[in-house]
């Protein structure tokens, strides 16, 4: 078996060109809009992804020299910083940044060896990761975000492949974001019904697995659902 993460490749690959497809009319009334993010414009979520794809350029670049890359070096300030900078740009503007940064991080990508890819790591904003991991880290990134832009996609709208992979990362700690004494029973009917957590109240969430997995992100929900801890 191969180290390389080429499914999360190839997935990640695709929805980058889902959102190029989603904004490759962009007008800049567009990009002045409020994304699905509160106090985001679709400018400030577009140059996000960008510069988010770049750090995780220079991740898996920093990996192929046998070395541990920072995602953003300046830290959150750099972050926020260069959102904020880049955001009011004109639509055409935001689009090939976008673009180009796809395109980048796709060759760091096909140009990484199969040892990098076992042995690498890579200092992300949350934690240590392995450099094979924030190829899964970047496609959640950009399958998340594209329903965030509110052009079009929304969560009925991910990708299969992505559903599949994402379950089981969201699921595998839901039994600490659980709330005391509450057992969650996922009913997604296209995979097996499971529980989560422990306690006499039991709350039914019966909906698609991808409406389900919104919920899990904080990004909606019946409200009936209870309110989970942190992920």
């Amino acid at each position: 078996m191969s180290a390389t993460p080429a499914a999360w490749i190839a997935g990640a690959t695709a929805t980058h060109r889902r959102i190029e497809n989603a904004i490759r009319n962009l007008t800049d009334a567009e990009a002045r809009q409020p994304s699905r993010l509160p106090d985001w414009t679709v400018g400030h979520l577009l140059t996000h992804l960008a510069r988010n794809a770049d750090a995780n350029t220079g991740m898996v670049q920093a990996a192929q020299k046998g070395e541990i890359g920072v995602q953003y070096p300046g830290g959150t300030a750099q972050r926020e910083g260069d959102i904020a900078a880049g955001a009011g740009r004109p639509a055409a503007e935001l689009v090939a940044d976008l673009t180009g940064a796809h395109q980048r991080l796709e060759a760091a990508w096909g140009a990484t060896q199969e040892d990098a890819w076992a042995t690498g790591l890579a200092r992300t904003t949350a934690a240590m990761r392995s450099v094979a991991h924030t190829v899964l880290l970047r496609w959640r990134e950009a399958e998340v975000h594209l329903c965030d832009l509110g052009l079009g996609p929304d969560w009925d709208g991910l990708s299969p492949a992505y559903i599949d992979v994402e379950w089981a990362e969201m699921t595998a700690n839901l039994p600490r974001r659980a709330p005391e004494g509450t057992i969650l029973f996922l009913i997604p009917g296209d995979r097996p019904s499971r529980t989560y957590g422990a306690g006499d109240n039991i709350v039914r969430v019966q909906a698609p697995s991808s409406r389900i997995l919104q919920y899990l992100f904080g990004r909606g929900g019946d409200p009936s659902w209870p309110s989970l801890g942190a992920w």
